[in-house]
């Protein structure tokens, strides 16, 4: 298949991408956090990260992005890259790293959106979150914009989607993030016009296969998995469908009403679903059985969290967890300042933490002989601390590095430990 005519490779994106200066950034490890909800889609990092004392937590630094945004930052190396839209109906679309040490902007890019710009006031152009393989970094917009840009800036290929799908569009936004998996960028782009999935080639650009999707709004975000072989699973109201990654071959239906909002997890062997509650599948097992449902995970409208053993899902003022293996529930606790979360969660070796879309951060965990720790089971789970900030917040934080970084519509911050023996702390 040859590239479309209306897609705008390497020769002609000098034209529509604007260039300014640019550092190199290393490759992926350990502490990278690659796309929504981190590398692995858990929303779980091992890390020992910083929790506000008194109700107050002080920033490492904070810096304004170039336009608004509520696209979830991600970390390759010593750097945090974040998309952002502005200008005339937020047709200004950016992709811009920041350094993670001091906040200092390593490059910016900028290109102009040929789809449909417009969203609802409280999202914007720059909805979908990037995502990285750690050499290349995938940016798609509300507007079905696509860029691919090495992690040093330079860029690669762009595709205007909505040119080869003009039908696709929704004035709430396009909030579905792109992933990637064995050099395919996987995107679902549902709405009530042309509403469509798709495989990308990583390297070229080239589109490897197209699917239909319903045609209603949706705004789940597709999660790649092994089994063994690489897939890509695409969940909405109708159901599950897995399909090969390179070929788009479907392999699998799975017969349940999922989700519109809130986006599967992927934590092997089980396949997490957000619906009437959460219902687990075992795709490691022959015709991919149901593990256990628990109607009680309501999850609104973000996504599962998997961290030590525990599945935890955010219900506004409420959080709530179950066991991973058996879905049994095992803790609910209540949060004074939480009232409305659009934000997954993260959980850290410090607690969870809950992103108030007024800008109010809520750590919640177990307090353990003085000594914060994780939620779990074993013990009273509590409100450990809270911060503001200004928001508004509707982004998922990343963490890397004992770092926590959080977005605002207009702003990048990094929460970080004031001091080496802080940052030692565990939560034993």
């Amino acid at each position: 298949m040859h590239l479309s005519r209306r897609s705008i490779q390497i020769g002609l994106i000098a034209a529509g991408i604007g260039l300014t200066s640019s550092l190199a950034a290393p490759s992926a490890f350990a502490l990278d956090w690659l796309q929504f909800r981190g590398s692995d889609t858990t929303s779980s990092s091992s890390e020992v990260t910083p929790i506000p004392v008194n109700d107050s937590i002080e920033p490492a630094w904070e810096v304004p992005t170039s336009g608004r945004g509520i696209s979830s930052p991600i970390v390759i190396g010593d750097s945090v890259v974040v998309t952002s839209s502005g200008g005339e109906d937020e047709r200004d679309l950016y992709v811009e790293s920041f350094s993670a040490a001091d906040g200092t902007r390593q490059w910016q890019r900028t290109l102009h959106a040929l789809g449909r710009p417009y969203t609802h006031p409280t999202s914007a152009n720059a909805s979908p979150s990037p995502a990285s393989d750690g050499e290349k970094i995938i940016a798609l917009f509300s507007s079905c914009d696509l860029v691919c840009l090495r992690t040093d800036g330079t860029p690669l290929w762009y595709r205007a989607l909505a040119v080869d799908h003009p039908r696709t569009g929704n004035d709430v936004s396009m909030s579905s993030s792109p992933v990637i998996l064995d050099d395919v960028v996987a995107v679902q782009l549902e709405n009530q016009g042309d509403s469509f999935g798709s495989g990308i080639d990583l390297e070229t650009g080239e589109t490897l296969w197209t699917r239909p999707r319903p045609r209603r709004s949706g705004w789940a975000t597709p999660i790649a998995v092994r089994l063994p072989d690489p897939a890509f699973v695409f969940q909405n109201s109708d159901g599950i469908e897995i399909v090969a990654a390179r070929s788009g071959e479907l392999i699998a239906t799975l017969d349940i009403s999922g989700s519109t909002t809130s986006s599967p997890t992927w934590a092997p062997p089980l396949l997490l679903v957000p619906g009437n509650g959460i219902t687990a599948f075992n795709l490691r097992e022959p015709e991919f059985p149901i593990a256990w449902e628990n109607t009680r995970l309501n999850c609104r409208s973000v996504s599962p969290v998997v961290h030590n053993g525990q599945v935890i899902v955010n219900q506004g003022s409420v959080i709530a967890s179950a066991d991973f293996a058996t879905g049994e529930s095992t803790w609910k606790t209540r949060m004074r300042k939480v009232k409305s979360v659009w934000a997954t969660p993260i959980a850290t070796a410090s607690g969870i933490y809950v992103v108030d879309q007024s800008g109010t951060i809520t750590v919640v965990g177990e307090e353990r002989n003085g000594v914060n720790g994780d939620a779990s089971d074993s013990g009273e789970v509590e409100v450990l601390g809270t911060a503001e900030f200004t928001g508004p917040m509707l982004a998922t934080p990343a963490v890397s590095d004992g770092s926590v970084f959080l977005r605002s519509d207009r702003s990048l911050i990094k929460l970080a430990h004031s001091t080496v023996a802080e940052s030692r702390t565990t939560a034993e």
